[in-house]
């Protein structure tokens, strides 16, 4: 966001020769020039971690996401083209969130094809305002700190004017065996990083999380 202060802290790690390899959270309405990529790069840090959130217009006006989907793939070629690997983060189960929605997300991140992807469900963690919100509005909620996981048997996100709790996560969980097991995606990692990696991606995407909508007992 501050861009005197960015370029501070590269100018540092550049001068002191530090051999990095890591990751910073970016926003993509901050993303606007090619400097601060390049000194990012040289600074050793190779990864952005940027939230697209999702693909549905309707969906990001209404939570006053303040950037279009041109400028997201704007941002995406941007980064690649200064050699920076991208972490996408999606978030699945946003109020104005159905089935159609949550469907252009994964779209999106099918699309964008970044070289890693968190996929999230929306939740009122303890102490937010959303959490003051769901009470308020009687909405279902987490009985245990287990429930407040994205990857517990007992997950319970929010649900949405149109979608269940249940039916936001069931769409996560095949919105991630999707995205990792894409063909695209996996040549694409295999190219980057080796055969290896991708082997490493395919036996995480071989695993698939115990739900209680999954277990015979609960029907």
């Amino acid at each position: 966001m501050n861009r005197s202060h960015v370029h501070g802290i590269c100018d540092l790690l550049i001068e002191r020769g530090y051999d990095l390899n890591i990751w910073a959270y970016a926003r993509v309405d901050t993303l606007r020039e090619d400097e601060t990529l390049e000194k990012l790069k040289r600074a050793g840090i190779h990864w952005l971690c940027l939230g697209f959130e999702s693909g549905s217009k309707r969906v990001r006006d209404d939570v006053k996401k303040g950037y279009s989907q041109e400028e997201a793939y704007r941002v995406v070629e941007r980064l690649e083209k200064a050699g920076i690997y991208i972490i996408a983060n999606y978030l699945f189960g946003l109020p104005e969130d159905d089935l159609e929605s949550m469907q252009e997300t994964l779209n999106l991140a099918l699309d964008f094809n970044c070289e890693f992807a968190n996929f999230y469900s929306a939740m009122a963690y303890p102490g937010s305002q959303l959490y003051h919100t769901a009470l308020k509005e009687g909405w279902p909620l987490p009985q245990n700190w287990g429930g407040y996981s994205q990857h517990a048997v007992d997950t319970l996100p929010l649900p949405t004017r149109y979608l269940s709790g249940e039916e936001v996560l069931r769409f996560r969980d095949h919105a991630f065996q999707t995205y990792f097991r894409s063909p695209r995606y996996l040549d694409r990692i295999t190219r980057k990083f080796g055969e290896e990696t991708a082997q490493h991606i395919r036996e995480m995407a071989s695993h698939r999380l115990n739900r209680h909508f999954l277990c015979p007992t609960r029907g």
